[in-house]
């Protein structure tokens, strides 16, 4: 029955064509012209009778077309919705990146996270500019929000940044708060760690970490986290401060590098005296 109906849908023109030519030939039979004006009321009505009858047969060929222009037009439209909720979050990134061009006194270099590699715990990032742009060794990288980390290695085009979630990462840092000092360390989650903290300093939940001027690598002042546990640990002089990251790496897209290097003089002298106390302590 259902391939009579499409037989019908399909040629229902040819066959509605054929009914009348066997109308005319039939009404042409009588021999009489005058009679044909009789039947054109007749014939209109037949023809608006069959077009009303074929009428509330579906057309199978039209509605699979149909849906297929609906699903092209839908997928469009989802793919203009994501570039519009693309463009509305970089949007509110580079406002953000802006702003910071206008709170810090010194050069920074745009650039944009291209790939992320992870070797056991070390952590690494890509970004799309390098010493062609002005970008060399030992350079710290930040956000809007903070650190990033700092450049271990360059080529004409890219960078690649050792980030602060890696094991060999070490920060001199302090309590914005307290101005207690600390060594931040990742501790191997999401998470870092500041550590040398004796247990009665002042320290508590909340307070914003930043860099120290202690720091031979990382300019001051630089927001690093804010200390969201401290807990004291048994049989331990130090307590377990626990510092959530300002930064979000699992979102990393744009970084500014920081087109300041640390002072190579004041990083050899400290090296010289490390050597020389380390010496003695073996020679002891």
């Amino acid at each position: 029955m259902q391939r009579f109906i499409e037989f019908v849908v399909r040629f229902k023109n040819y066959i509605t064509l054929c009914v009348l030519i066997v109308m005319s030939f039939a009404m042409m039979s009588f021999g009489d012209l005058s009679r044909l004006g009789g039947f054109r009321a007749v014939i209109v009505g037949s023809i608006g009778w069959m077009q009303s009858v074929f009428a509330w047969i579906p057309n199978p060929v039209a509605l699979k077309s149909e849906n297929a222009q609906l699903r092209e037009l839908n997928l469009q439209l989802s793919i203009e919705s994501a570039r519009g909720r693309k463009a509305m979050v970089e949007n509110v990134s580079l406002r953000k990146m802006l702003d910071l061009r206008k709170r810090v006194d010194v050069d920074l270099i745009a650039a944009d996270i291209v790939g992320k590699t992870t070797t056991q715990l070390r952590n690494y990032a890509t970004m799309n500019k390098g010493s062609a742009n002005g970008v060399k060794e030992g350079m710290s990288v930040v956000t809007d929000a903070g650190l990033v980390g700092h450049v271990v290695g360059t080529s004409e085009d890219f960078a690649v940044i050792q980030l602060l979630l890696n094991r060999d990462t070490r920060v001199a840092a302090k309590v914005q708060r307290s101005r207690v000092d600390g060594i931040i360390a990742w501790d191997g989650e999401t998470t870092l760690a500041l550590k040398n903290v004796p247990a009665s300093f002042d320290v508590q939940a909340g307070d914003m970490v930043i860099t120290s001027n202690y720091s031979t690598r990382y300019p001051a002042n630089i927001v690093i986290g804010r200390v969201t546990k401290v807990e004291e640990e048994t049989n331990s002089l130090f307590r377990k401060i626990i510092v959530e990251p300002s930064a979000d790496f699992t979102t990393l897209e744009q970084v500014f590098v920081v087109a300041e290097l640390p002072d190579e003089q004041r990083r050899d002298l400290e090296r010289r005296v490390e050597e020389r106390i380390r010496q003695r302590t073996m020679e002891r």
